[in-house]
């Protein structure tokens, strides 16, 4: 672990201070990850961390070590035997910054790299989404909730990894990163499967390009029939296009200017709330290479045991992890869904 100068290792004669305590999160949720870290008032002349100290944690579990947070220090706080650091990423540059901006022919991902730039943070997984014919930004809301803003209308999440890039991405396909033996590596099971609020969406664009060429996407139209799309979920979380479910709700866009924009909003927004089947945390003996937008599963779950009827087959995808390490708790990893 490094901050600033203060450097903490499990190698021997390799740091120049002591750690009692670790905290980090990563998540997709709020406004991005932090950490929390004890030191030990060793009385030497240890260097101190201060604020905007560059933060780097890796951990290992035995299989190998992986980078769990990059940020830097937002605040030190000092008592008679500890100081406490509380560390923040990269989206906190993106929450302090204020801008204006208007965008023309510009797709959804060349905007979102812009802000990401403009707020001095990395940028990582930056995906295209829609192409907007234009694009408004008002002071106001700070860099973050635009960024979020353009991500729920692609469908897409935005996040840290351990590294401290930003991701600007839709949940992604596939099987599992991530698998956990319950019996060997689970301690703690809170998972929860709700009757959905929402089984369908229907967007409204504005303009009359749908009908009357791109070069009158700035028309007023009478009917916006032809500029609005609709998408829902079945019991199975199975997006269909096109498609009313019993629970619709409209969504208002005048950034979406054509049909086709308005449908891929309404897939996409749908997408997104279809990779949520089950909702709650799992925690596992500790396992730094789990990170935001993963999928795992949790393998041999015993037949009578009420998590089995909910998880067993299910690939769950991560929303925020969270990794602690103390003398209490020893190494743990918690996955948020």
């Amino acid at each position: 672990m490094r901050i600033g100068a203060f450097q903490a290792t499990s190698q021997p004669h390799r740091g120049n201070g002591q750690v009692r305590s670790i905290s980090c999160a990563l998540t997709m949720d709020g406004a991005g990850g932090h950490c929390y870290l004890e030191l030990v008032a060793t009385g030497t002349s240890q260097p101190q961390p201060r604020p905007g100290d560059a933060t780097t944690i890796t951990l290992d579990d035995g299989n190998g070590g992986a980078t769990v947070f990059t940020g830097e220090v937002q605040e030190t706080r000092a008592s008679s035997d500890t100081t406490l650091v509380v560390g923040v990423d990269g989206l906190t540059k993106l929450a302090r910054l204020d801008l204006d901006g208007a965008y023309e022919q510009m797709s959804a991902g060349a905007i979102a790299k812009e802000l990401v730039q403009k707020a001095g943070a990395t940028a990582g997984t930056i995906e295209d989404g829609p192409k907007f014919s234009s694009y408004v930004l008002h002071r106001g809301p700070r860099a973050l909730h635009h960024l979020q803003r353009l991500a729920e209308q692609c469908g897409f999440d935005v996040y840290t990894d351990g590294d401290g890039k930003v991701h600007f991405a839709a949940p992604k396909p596939g099987g599992a990163d991530h698998a956990f033996t319950y019996a060997e590596q689970v301690l703690r099971t809170g998972l929860q499967q709700v009757a959905t609020a929402v089984d369908g969406l229907q967007v409204w664009g504005e303009g009359a390009a749908s009908t009357q060429g791109s070069d009158k996407a700035h028309w007023l139209a009478k009917d916006l029939a032809p500029v609005s799309g609709k998408a829902s979920m079945d019991g199975m979380f199975t997006v269909k296009p096109a498609s009313a479910g019993k629970l619709m709700r409209e969504v208002r866009d005048g950034a979406m200017r054509t049909g086709e924009d308005a449908a891929t909003q309404a897939r996409a927004r749908m997408t997104l709330l279809a990779s949520r089947p089950l909702r709650g945390f799992v925690e596992v003996l500790g396992s730094p290479k789990v990170k935001p937008g993963d999928r795992v599963k949790l393998d041999a779950i015993p037949t009578a045991h009420p998590v089995n009827a909910l998880a067993s087959g299910k690939v769950l995808r991560v929303r925020t992890v969270r990794h602690v390490l103390s003398m209490k708790t020893g190494f743990v990893t918690r996955m948020e869904f």
